[in-house]
């Protein structure tokens, strides 16, 4: 039998291996739970939407929006495609809405609140004035960079 004065140093090695044994499980179910743009794209390829109806439906679109926002911008440039074929032709226009709602990144959505309050005619010209300076541009990259003035 060993000596009653090593009896705290036993416990606190046994402590500490528990904790480190504690981490390594909590750490490894961290990385098993973290969505990946592969998981995202293969639940879009075998759930079909079309097939499902009411309360099933509702509760696949969530679990989409939910992997979907857990996804890096890089990851949701990469999954996009995938949900536009083959889930959003699918949706219903409530469904669309809904679904872009939940999904559009934080900073995006302030940016469209001004341009939604004018009104009809200058929202139309706001439009048409991107578009024509869109054109410019491409019309300018098109013919190459202009000479330098002397």
């Amino acid at each position: 039998m060993f000596n009653q004065r090593y009896l705290p140093v036993v416990q606190a090695v046994a402590a500490i291996a528990g904790i480190w044994l504690l981490a390594g499980v909590g750490y490894r179910l961290a990385q098993r739970a973290e969505i990946t743009a592969d998981q995202v794209q293969s639940y879009v390829q075998t759930v079909d939407l079309s097939g499902l109806t009411g309360a099933d439906r509702a509760a696949a679109l969530q679990k989409l929006e939910t992997q979907f926002n857990a996804l890096s911008l890089a990851d949701h440039q990469q999954v996009w495609p995938e949900i536009q074929s083959r889930w959003v032709a699918g949706m219903t226009d409530a469904e669309q809405t809904q679904f872009l709602a939940a999904t559009t990144l934080p900073g995006f959505k302030p940016a469209l609140n001004p341009f939604d309050l004018l009104p009809a005619d200058r929202r139309q010209q706001a439009v048409d004035e991107a578009l024509k300076k869109l054109r410019d541009a491409r019309a300018q990259s098109l013919s190459g960079p202009e000479p330098a003035a002397p």
